[in-house]
């Protein structure tokens, strides 16, 4: 990973908790949840871990005499040991940090103690100091990240949160080590009638929910949410503060209103609040975001010099993919048909990050000159989506806030050069969140979160899926808590420049009072405009 201004080492941007990959039709758009691109540099983040002491029941900490510098500290889960172990991951950057691991068994359903039990993978990585009371659960986005693994970089790259707090990370129920479920690859409907597909889809479901060894109604984010608290209490801790990034935002809300009471302080990075409808807004997000880019590369030098007719050149591209083009290999030969549909998924994915922003106005050049192979390197998105996780599916087909109306996308995207996609994928969801049964959530599932709880906002000014515009509400709703806008940045931004040491200072405050995020302004610019 390279180096930012001010000494902060790069962390990959977590990717989108919305994105699919798409294909060429409405009804055979994939439905892959979770990453869209892998448009981040490469690298490791290895954590160097040191901790003397001992984290006592009701969350308080003292020395441990028999530990040393450089020796993990001893941690009981549910008055078991925990061992030591190394967590380590290969998404988004190959990254490995010592901790101590363990697995919390817990109910399924928490109305029948008697039933089936989802072991929960815990793991912590002390604080290198004697720790405060309060850790810091960090929550992975998707849904369907483990946090266990996506986070192995985090001790390295948040070093002065990790200096003075424990990290805790706990792969929600349905992800990673915690009875990771995948749904088979859905059947291929491109053609079909929706009667046909409906069909289809009907026969798919039944198997594929009989392949898995689970209640699908109990991995929403309500029951993860509670399953949370029951590794606070496992762990001994009293109130924890809480950092999360995407749909990991999504789950902090949901434990904030499930049980606030425990929470000291919450950082959420790149979330939208959970009242808002997300995803029928992607449309009109992605657009604006498109819009800022462009203004962006007009003001820049060399951007505007390389590019002089980029809003131009948009606009014959769309007209062009209004009808499919075969794109064909001149080295192999092979061909593949593109559409307006599988346009959107490439320059949406690319708008996701900061790198992947900094060069699409240069693909959007390659696109228009003709040179689409050469344009697909840079922003291309694979059109084979794989399995699933029936977890990211049950989230997204049964919440309030990932709702996904085609209706209300056609009204709120209407002008948006990705409606085409936001349609198709609504279409699909409609079609598929028929055939699963409704999970698990409250009945204030669609309600604001209104919070006493300091809350720290932190988001790009440039993110396409949860923008700044769609927190509008918040300090009416939470009046302790302060929205952070970094600029000319995407989805994703606890990790750039200074910002790591901002969020280290409101969690060691527990407060937004008088917090000096100035440092941002200086030490976080995008990347520079690619040119060729």
């Amino acid at each position: 990973m390279g180096a930012r201004p001010g000494g902060a080492v790069r962390a990959p941007v977590p990717e989108g908790r919305y994105g699919r990959r798409a294909e060429p039709t409405e009804v055979g758009v994939a439905r892959r949840q979770g990453r869209v691109a892998r448009l981040v540099a490469g690298g490791a983040a290895v954590a160097c871990l040191a901790a003397a002491c001992t984290t006592q029941p009701g969350g308080t900490s003292t020395p441990n005499a028999s530990s040393s510098a450089g020796t993990q500290a001893s941690r009981t889960l549910a008055g078991k040991a925990m061992v030591a172990c190394t967590i380590s991951g290969e998404q988004p950057v190959k990254a490995q940090a010592a901790a101590l691991c363990g697995v919390l068994p817990v109910p399924e359903d928490r109305s029948r103690s008697d039933g089936r039990r989802v072991g929960l993978r815990v793991a912590v990585v002390p604080a290198v100091r004697a720790p405060s009371a309060d850790p810091v659960f960090v929550l992975a986005g998707g849904p369907g990240d483990a946090a266990t693994q996506f986070f192995a970089w985090l001790p390295s790259v948040f070093k002065d949160l990790h200096a003075a707090r424990d990290i805790v990370l706990v792969d929600q129920r349905g992800t990673g080590s915690s009875n990771r479920l995948t749904l088979p690859q859905l059947p291929t409907l491109t053609g079909l009638s929706a009667r046909a597909a409906n069909a289809r889809l009907a026969t798919w479901s039944s198997a594929a929910l009989a392949s898995v060894d689970a209640d699908p109604r109990f991995y929403t984010t309500t029951v993860a949410a509670d399953d949370l608290d029951a590794v606070r209490a496992a762990l001994g801790y009293t109130k924890i503060d809480l950092y999360g990034t995407s749909y990991g935002g999504t789950v902090a809300q949901y434990y904030l209103r499930q049980h606030g009471d425990r929470v000291r302080a919450a950082v959420l990075d790149g979330t939208t609040p959970v009242d808002v409808p997300v995803l029928e807004r992607i449309g009109r997000s992605s657009q604006a975001a498109l819009d800022l880019l462009f203004r962006r590369c007009a003001a820049d030098t060399t951007c505007h010099r390389a590019f002089p007719r980029l809003a131009t050149e948009w606009a014959a591209l769309l007209q062009r993919f209004a009808h499919p083009v075969t794109v064909v290999d001149p080295a192999s030969g092979a061909s593949q048909v593109v559409d307006k549909v599988m346009l959107a998924a490439a320059v949406h994915s690319a708008l996701l990050t900061e790198q992947g922003a900094a060069q699409l106005p240069l693909a959007l050049h390659l696109a228009f000159r003709g040179r689409l192979l050469e344009a697909g390197r840079l922003i291309g998105t694979s059109d084979n989506p794989g399995p699933t996780l029936l977890m990211a599916d049950e989230v997204t087909c049964s919440e309030s806030w990932a709702r996904y109306d085609p209706a209300e996308v056609a009204r709120q995207g209407e002008h948006s050069y990705a409606l085409a996609r936001e349609l198709a994928l609504a279409r699909q969801r409609q079609m598929l969140c028929a055939h699963l049964p409704e999970g698990v959530v409250r009945p204030d599932d669609g309600a604001a979160v209104r919070t006493a709880t300091p809350v720290l906002w932190v988001v790009g000014d440039g993110d396409p899926q949860d923008p700044p515009a769609n927190l509008g509400a918040v300090p009416a709703q939470q009046p302790h808590s302060r929205i952070v806008v970094v600029q000319a940045q995407q989805h994703v931004v606890g990790h750039l420049g200074c910002v790591p040491a901002v969020i280290a200072a409101f969690l060691h405050a527990g407060s937004a009072d008088g917090l000096d995020v100035s440092c941002i302004a200086r030490t976080a610019p995008a990347p520079a405009f690619r040119t060729r």
